[in-house]
């Protein structure tokens, strides 16, 4: 929590407080620490149904952060963020070599084509499921994400938390800030392909 700067008592409480992606990166380190989470933890959040939010570690991690995640809404889109960093979050924490569900450095849409950051699969997730992503409301949307956190996890693929935590906040109330972090995603997917392909053809 920040605090206000001098001369500048005016800050509202809303200024003070941490933005959801922020309190999502926070997660994410929490629960990359054996200390603080047990492995028994991140399989109550992986399991869990992101729509019903009904293990006792989802609501510790809530109390834990801002009053102001409260709300069947906000508490379902908190399920869904909570779900996807515990799949991506690797079961062996705190060797030293461990990647952690947030990379600050690789967008969302930088992962989805590149996949494992040391083999560069390209075309890691396909332009049809990019484009089935991009596409989806409501729903749809959350089932698709879902699946998409668990193939990333599968190949210990990490991404910026910020980033998605804020396309998962805005999802079905803001459409225009939704929107543009849609084209962002697509533009970040396919500059990563064009340099690859680019490097490719250097290389031939």
């Amino acid at each position: 929590m920040t605090t206000n700067p001098p001369g500048n008592a005016a800050l509202t409480q809303q200024e003070q407080l941490k933005s959801w992606g922020e309190v999502a990166v926070d997660v994410a380190q929490e629960l990359a620490s054996p200390k603080l989470y047990r492995p028994g933890d991140l399989a109550e959040l992986r399991r869990m149904d992101p729509d019903a939010y009904d293990v006792p570690v989802f609501w510790k991690i809530m109390v834990q952060h801002e009053d102001r995640f409260r709300g069947r809404k906000v508490e379902r889109k908190w399920g869904l963020i909570l779900h996807g960093i515990a799949l991506m979050t690797p079961t062996s924490r705190g060797d030293g070599n461990t990647r952690y569900a947030h990379d600050p450095y690789t967008s969302v849409g930088r992962a989805l084509y590149l996949g494992d950051a040391d083999t560069r699969e390209k075309g890691f997730y396909s332009e049809i499921r990019l484009n089935r992503l991009l596409t989806a409301r409501g729903p749809m949307f959350r089932s698709l994400l879902a699946r998409t956190f668990r193939m990333l996890a599968a190949s210990n693929v990490s991404f910026d938390w910020k980033e998605m935590a804020s396309l998962i906040r805005d999802e079905g109330d803001f459409e225009k800030s939704t929107e543009i972090a849609r084209r962002r995603i697509a533009s970040e997917y396919f500059q990563a392909q064009y340099r690859s392909q680019s490097d490719t053809a250097e290389n031939e």
